[in-house]
């Protein structure tokens, strides 16, 4: 039997059905794959998720040091009230 053979020797609807598995495995393939557009999207939104972060991050870092000060005044003025006669 020639490899180049244009004759199935497959019932037609055992045809059919191979094929239509094999359209549905190539459907199901490129609907997986992600596009530039996708990626791009992808990247914006990104970008925006990172500023949100940023500045929740900004404002964490300025409770923090506010709080520092606070603690170490406190503690200045502590020591300074019982120990600096």
């Amino acid at each position: 039997m020639c490899a180049r053979s244009t004759h199935s020797r497959l019932p037609p609807a055992q045809s059919h059905a191979i094929l239509k598995v094999m359209e549905l495995e190539m459907t199901s393939a490129h609907e997986s794959l992600a596009t530039k557009a996708d990626i791009l999207e992808l990247r914006a939104e990104f970008r925006v998720e990172m500023k949100s972060i940023e500045g929740a991050l900004s404002r964490w870092v300025l409770t923090c040091i506010l709080a520092q000060t606070a603690v170490l005044a406190g503690l200045g003025y502590f020591f300074l009230a019982h120990f600096g006669r």
